[in-house]
C-alpha cells in the first residue's frame, strides 16, 4: 500500500515542482527588455528556446515568443550574421503559418507575418518582386483587422523607411506610421517590459535623422535615454554618422 502511494505521490510531486519552477510570461517580456536596453543580445537564443521547450499553446505566448524570433533576426541582420539569421525567419514562420491557419484573423500575427517576408527580401533582394506583394498584403490585412494595433503600422513604417525611393520608399511618410504606432503603444499601460516599444523609438529616432530633423532626433534622444539609460548600441542601430553629422 505504502508503495502504491509513493508511486502515485512522486508523479504529483513531480508536475507541481515543474509548474512552480516555469518562468512566466512576465519573466521572459522582462528578461528580453533588459538585454535589449544592455545592447546584450547572447541571451535571447536560450530565452527563445526555453519559450520553445515549455510547448505551451496559449495563442499571447507564442506570440510573444515569434516576436521575440523576430526581434533577434533584425539584430542578427544587422551584425551580419545573414546565416543565422535565415534560420531564426524560417522557424518563426513554421510557428506564424501554423498559428494563422488557427487564427486567422489576428492582427499582430499579421503583422509578423508581413515582416518576416520583408526579412527575406532584406535577405535576398532579388525576390521581392514575388514576396514583396505578400509583405504588404498581411502588414495591411494586419492593419485593416484592427487599427488600434501598433504592429500593422510598425511594418508599414519599416516597409516605407527601407525601401529604395525608386520602389515607393518614403521615410516621412514611415515616420508617420511609426508615430501612429507609438501613440497606440503609449495609450496602452498592459505591459511592464515592451522591448518593441523600445525598438519602435529606436526606428523613430533613426527616421528622424535620415529626414534631417535634427533639433528633433536630439530631443527624442534624450527623453529616451532618460527611459532607457545611456543606450550604447544606438549608434550602430541608427548609424553614427547620421548622429555625428558626418
Amino acid at each position: 500500500m505504502k508503495i502504491k502511494l509513493l508511486l502515485v505521490v512522486i508523479p504529483v510531486f513531480t508536475i507541481l515542482v515543474a509548474t512552480a519552477q516555469r518562468k512566466d510570461l512576465a519573466y521572459y517580456q522582462c528578461a528580453f527588455f533588459e538585454s535589449y536596453r544592455a545592447g546584450n543580445m547572447a541571451p535571447w537564443p536560450g530565452l527563445i528556446e526555453d519559450m520553445e521547450k515549455s510547448y505551451s499553446i496559449d495563442l499571447t505566448w507564442q506570440t510573444e515568443m515569434v516576436k521575440a524570433m523576430y526581434g533577434l533576426v533584425g539584430y542578427l541582420i544587422g551584425a551580419g550574421q545573414k546565416d543565422e539569421a535565415r534560420v531564426y525567419i524560417n522557424r518563426a514562420a513554421d510557428h506564424v503559418d501554423l498559428l494563422l491557419e488557427k487564427y486567422p484573423q489576428n492582427a499582430k500575427l499579421h503583422s509578423i507575418s508581413g515582416a518576416l517576408y520583408g526579412y527575406k527580401i532584406g535577405l535576398a533582394f532579388y525576390k521581392a518582386p514575388f514576396l514583396g506583394p505578400k509583405s504588404l498584403s498581411h502588414i495591411e490585412k494586419a492593419i485593416e483587422l484592427d487599427p488600434a494595433e501598433p504592429g500593422g503600422y510598425i511594418e508599414k513604417g519599416n516597409s516605407l523607411l527601407y525601401r529604395p525611393a525608386a520602389f515607393g520608399g518614403d521615410k516621412n511618410e514611415a515616420l508617420a506610421y511609426y508615430r501612429k504606432a507609438l501613440k497606440l503603444m503609449e495609450s496602452r499601460t498592459d505591459q511592464k517590459c515592451d522591448w518593441q516599444k523600445m525598438l519602435l523609438r529606436a526606428f523613430i529616432l533613426k527616421a528622424l535623422y535620415e529626414t534631417n530633423k535634427i533639433a528633433e532626433a536630439t530631443a527624442f534622444k534624450l527623453e529616451m535615454q532618460k527611459d532607457y539609460g545611456t543606450m550604447d548600441w544606438i549608434k550602430q542601430f541608427v548609424g553614427a554618422e547620421l548622429m555625428e553629422g558626418k
